[in-house]
């Protein structure tokens, strides 16, 4: 007697990689443009200990109006002081300022104030801290509605 078995629909490995792509599909990305999705656990003290864990931060992205403005800032290092003080300093010039923090989650305001920062002074809304394990790079990045970008950027930072 013949034995007959249905052959099955679905194999193992087509169930498998159907369950890889649904749930690569489904995870969040910096892409997405769906911003306030970064920072959902940030606190004022993690981004207190990254930004003054690490000394010479420099603009990576800087954008007004949708208008670029990082280009103005090529050598520019900021020194952030857990006293809330920023220093920053180019060719042989010396600015300081004040940054103060506030609130949690996708609701943290930064207001920075630097004399004479004008494209910088303002407050912005928290919108990620990346550091990276696989290396050195740090980056902090603001926001103000969706044509308004700062990040700041650290590749010396351990």
């Amino acid at each position: 007697m013949k034995s007959h078995f249905i052959k099955p629909l679905f194999t193992s490995k087509i169930l498998l990689s159907a369950l890889l792509v649904f749930s690569l599909l489904s995870c969040s990305n910096d892409d997405d443009d769906d911003h306030n999705d970064d920072c959902n656990t940030c606190t004022t003290e993690q981004l207190e200990t990254i930004l003054t864990a690490c000394s010479d931060w420099y603009i990576e992205d800087l954008e007004r109006n949708n208008i670029d403005l990082e280009s103005n800032y090529v050598g520019y290092f900021f020194n952030f002081s857990a006293d809330h003080t920023v220093t920053v300093t180019w060719d042989e010039n010396t600015a300081n300022g004040t940054w103060t923090a506030s609130g949690s989650g996708n609701n943290i305001n930064v207001t920075f104030n630097i004399p004479d920062f004008d494209d910088i002074n303002d407050t912005w809304i928290l919108d990620e801290l990346d550091n990276d394990d696989n290396d050195n790079d740090v980056e902090v990045s603001f926001e103000i509605g969706t044509t308004d970008d700062l990040e700041f950027k650290n590749n010396t930072c351990n």
